[in-house]
């Protein structure tokens, strides 16, 4: 055991999509352990193959014992994080599909909400706030459709095929708009619920829970909510409840 890392401060670098900053950098600041952020851009979600190489290349940049662990503030996210290796630093990262369970901290609460209403919109402020050029691809992944369009034939395009089928009145039923505490806040639920009103949808508003994202920030990792990838190991998908595994990695 290595008891000098026992007596210092742990140092941890956490690797966040822009939708979860704010909780992101909330928790950070009330850590005990020194906290590194990095952003990534929330589009990259939208093709989950970048997202993967794009993380895998922060984590292939970190030198050994430059940190603790690296924190994968991301779930699966459309399959973008399964593949990833940890190479000599462990990895973590939720047992989540994507971001709204972060965002409602649990998967149990996900699940009712998705098996209750799975053509749902999802969005928040500080996916609002850095929504570019009017994207309107949703939070998590119940946007599969409009993303699949974005992919094969570019977001305009992609706006008048919905449009024209009617697909937006067709694949959501409801917008959530997911409160957080933070500035502004009223301001950003008025833009979600205009964009309701635009798009027929109904609009509700959730409570957000940071509990998650507050657990892997500060380290407190209980098994049956976060994945602790070892070195030299990949994640995997799993076939249970807890949706991912880590699997020795084949060398590379």
């Amino acid at each position: 055991m290595d008891t000098n890392r026992e007596r210092r401060q742990a140092h941890y670098l956490a690797l966040t999509c822009g939708s979860q900053a704010r909780a992101v950098y909330a928790a950070a600041a009330l850590a005990r352990s020194i906290v590194t952020v990095r952003l990534l851009d929330q589009g990259l979600h939208n093709t989950p193959s970048q997202l993967r190489v794009q993380l895998q290349r922060q984590i292939d940049e970190v030198v050994p014992d430059e940190v603790d662990a690296i924190l994968l503030v991301y779930g699966l996210c459309g399959n973008g994080t399964l593949g990833l290796r940890a190479r000599e630093t462990p990895l973590v990262i939720p047992r989540a599909h994507d971001c709204i369970t972060l965002y409602l901290g649990s998967r149990q609460r996900y699940q009712q909400e998705i098996s209750a209403y799975p053509g749902t919109y999802w969005c928040s402020q500080d996916y609002l706030e850095r929504n570019r050029q009017g994207d309107e691809v949703t939070l998590g992944a119940s946007a599969s459709l409009y993303e699949q369009y974005v992919e094969k034939y570019g977001q305009d395009n992609a706006d008048y095929l919905m449009e024209a089928l009617g697909a937006w009145a067709a694949h959501y039923q409801r917008m959530v708009y997911i409160e957080t505490p933070a500035p502004d806040a009223a301001v950003y639920r008025s833009q979600a619920e205009a964009k309701a009103a635009r798009r027929q949808l109904r609009f509700e508003t959730l409570p957000g829970n940071p509990r998650l994202v507050e657990a892997l920030i500060t380290g407190h990792w209980d098994e049956a909510d976060f994945l602790i990838v070892p070195p030299h190991h990949q994640i995997v998908r799993g076939n249970d409840e807890l949706i991912i595994r880590a699997a020795p990695a084949a060398h590379s």
